[in-house]
């Protein structure tokens, strides 16, 4: 089938991420797909980088002007090229990644479903519920019905899956080149987080939970934070943050890039995050074999069976996530054998291919549908 996904610009978030791993396997699957997206206004190597991937992916790109551009003619501009795009052009499925554009397809009065990616949207003209709308979560699909009054045939529940390219392992001379390139200590536990630097992601209760440990423990871990600030004012917020917790000597922090070799670098993975969709990440990291300790915010119970393939603290609780974190590091033997079951639930769950089998299924009733 001829497939269109919206999206209102590529950036570092799990949106674009999601709406390229499930492009790319609808693609591998016989799809063809189309990406209609905003280009930047502002020239980013994450945007144009990701573009590309999305381009090698087998995906036919199509841009439009930023409809977030503060300007109110660009604004217009951007819509009236979207609509235009969309009279001249003949779909099987419109898919709207990007919510606050789901009114350009309602203007004209065509189906599309559409993917509720995050708890914070909120009523207003841009947001048209979709003929089928696509939670990532438990959570969201009751914020979904809560908020926008879907009823519960009208969603369905499809958990975010990652490229199997995350499930290659490296082996330990090949840890210890890429460790070299990086700068990364080579006998150190690796803990890690990827995710935009800002307070819902909780890099502050990563830190201090980890300031809390004793200091022979503090001795062999080292933390390899991966994300970049959305406003720019947001990386001042962690380094004071590193500086007050005394972390200074234990952290390296990247610019965002492509996240997949430092998930095979890591031991463990902490998404500690105060509000999620799904929490895209620690999809991959489990893939790649990390150790997984997250928040029990969205998605996190259909991820992680705790105890067992992850573990879950109580979201902003130091102290819980301290504890955790103490065993992990004292009892590498656990550490590993929670990783592969992480790892083995991946495999089985979330994997692109899964998702995109679940979403064809979806597009499949949204095409028959009267």
């Amino acid at each position: 089938m001829k497939v269109l996904m919206i999206l209102s610009h590529c950036d570092q978030t799990g949106m674009t991420t999601h709406t390229l791993d499930l492009s790319t396997a609808l693609v591998e699957l016989g799809h063809e797909v189309t990406l209609l997206v905003g280009r930047s206004t502002i020239a980013s190597r994450a945007s144009d980088t990701m573009l590309t991937r999305f381009v090698r992916g087998g995906i036919k790109v199509v841009t439009f002007h930023d409809y977030y551009d503060r300007h109110v003619v660009y604004k217009a501009i951007s819509a009236i090229e979207m609509e235009l795009y969309l009279m001249m052009h003949k779909f099987d499925v419109i898919h709207v990644q990007s919510p606050y554009l789901s009114f350009i397809p309602w203007l004209q009065h065509k189906k599309f479903v559409s993917t509720l990616h995050v708890n914070d949207l909120v009523p207003c003209f841009y947001y048209k519920n979709a003929s089928h709308l696509i939670a990532i979560s438990k959570e969201t699909k009751e914020y979904a019905k809560h908020v926008f009054g879907y009823k519960d045939s009208e969603i369905t529940i499809i958990n975010h899956g990652v490229s199997m390219s995350f499930a290659r392992r490296l082996n330990q001379d090949q840890k210890t080149v890429e460790k070299n390139r990086l700068g990364l200590p080579l006998n150190k536990i690796i803990i890690g987080l990827v995710g935009s630097i800002e307070k819902r992601k909780g890099h502050d209760l990563l830190l201090e939970s980890l300031a809390a440990l004793p200091r022979d423990l503090q001795d062999k871990f080292h933390i390899v934070l991966v994300g970049s600030s959305k406003d720019g004012k947001t990386n001042e917020w962690l380094l004071k943050l590193i500086e007050k917790t005394n972390m200074s000597e234990h952290v390296t922090h990247f610019e965002y890039q492509n996240p997949e070799v430092f998930y095979k670098l890591m031991d463990i993975f902490v998404l500690p995050s105060r509000l999620e969709g799904f929490g895209l990440v620690v999809v991959e990291a489990m893939l790649s074999g990390c150790c997984c300790v997250r928040s029990n915010v969205e998605g996190a119970y259909e991820q992680i069976d705790d105890g067992i393939s992850g573990y879950i603290f109580e979201n902003e609780n130091v102290n819980q996530l301290t504890s955790i974190l103490h065993n992990l590091l004292i009892h590498p033997d656990l550490r590993k054998k929670v990783a592969e079951a992480g790892r083995e639930k991946a495999l089985r769950c979330f994997t692109s291919k899964v998702m995109a089998l679940n979403t064809v299924k979806v597009y499949d009733a949204v095409i028959n549908m009267n």
